[in-house]
């Protein structure tokens, strides 16, 4: 960071208003609607304050539908060459060193965080109502329990850098991998559910975890961005399975894990009831995960009356690479 843009950032934090921004997004994204309730002033006002920010590379922002939201400043691997990017890892860097300087039981930062926890609950109430679900409403989904001991038998004590949920629904694994992870970005195309996993984020604590808008058949996402990507039913209302496990295969780093976590149909009860179940099939899914270049480590079936929610870990197959079987 050059000097002038460190007297940028710096002016930047130098303001009550600003600094009391900084403190709000450090416990997660929010709109600008959602500061200015809280901070209780004007729109323009508020942008205003947020632009500079921005300029200062201490906060970035992104759009969804309507909504601007705002974050803290981060740095995805796959642009940490770019200078801009570098820019703002050093802005980063300093909002956290400047954050670090106030005490956490400030009076008024403490206030600002009840604001900000009251108007996310508010925003949830405005949408779902008085009883928010719980997950995507599918039928039988797994507890949260079954799902963090399954991570526990994939990771272990390993930390993972960046991760990507697709169908994120309201954000269970996304709660269960922020603690475990550097970074961690859902996907979904409902808005609702999107609302929902920021909300039960915020109340988590995890600000390294975002959400937003997108489709599994075109992710925003550069090449080689993720080093565990994980499809969270998503692949039984795909048009082609194969080409949606492609697009995930193409942001996930050569060396990473791909998840499968869905309803997929055993083959021994596929052959005996072809009719039934799911359109996900076991022996297909494993083939296609093998013409792409990867193996399943790991089947996790999760307890219900049926088997039939499972947990695929793939990873690269390096025999077949070696090999040259896989082009």
């Amino acid at each position: 960071m050059s000097l002038r843009a460190a007297l940028k950032t710096l002016k930047a934090a130098a303001d009550p208003t600003r600094l009391r921004l900084l403190a709000l997004l450090a416990n997660g994204e929010a709109t600008v609607g959602e500061l200015q309730e809280i901070l209780e002033q004007s729109q323009p006002r508020v942008s205003r304050h947020l632009r500079l920010l921005d300029e200062a590379g201490l906060v970035t922002k992104f759009r969804d539908g309507h909504w601007i939201y705002y974050r803290l400043a981060t740095l995805p691997a796959a642009q940490a060459s770019n200078r801009l990017a570098g820019n703002r890892m050093a802005g980063k860097i300093l909002a956290g060193e400047i954050l670090a300087l106030i005490d956490t039981d400030d009076e008024q930062l403490v206030r600002d965080r009840m604001a900000l926890d009251r108007v996310k609950r508010n925003r949830e109430r405005e949408v779902f109502g008085h009883r928010a679900p719980d997950s995507t409403g599918a039928a039988e989904r797994p507890s949260v329990e079954s799902f963090a001991e399954a991570i526990d038998e994939c990771i272990g004590e390993r930390r993972l850098d960046n991760v990507l949920d697709v169908g994120c629904g309201s954000g269970t694994l996304l709660r269960l991998l922020g603690p475990r992870s550097r970074r961690v970005v859902g996907i979904d195309r409902s808005r609702r559910m999107r609302l929902l996993a920021r909300s039960r984020l915020h109340q988590a604590g995890l600000a390294n975890c975002t959400v937003r808008n997108g489709d599994l058949a075109k992710l925003p996402f550069d090449d080689d961005s993720f080093d565990l990507v994980i499809l969270d039913e998503v692949l039984n209302g795909s048009g082609d399975v194969l080409a949606d496990l492609t697009e995930a295969r193409r942001v996930l780093h050569s060396t990473g894990q791909l998840w499968i976590v869905d309803r997929v149909q055993p083959v021994a009860r596929q052959l005996r009831d072809p009719q039934r179940g799911s359109r996900l099939i076991e022996n297909q899914l494993t083939a296609l995960l093998s013409e792409l270049g990867y193996r399943v480590a790991q089947r996790i079936w999760f307890p219900g009356r049926i088997m039939e929610f499972v947990l695929f870990a793939a990873e690269p197959d390096n025999l077949q690479l070696r090999t040259g079987t896989y082009d």
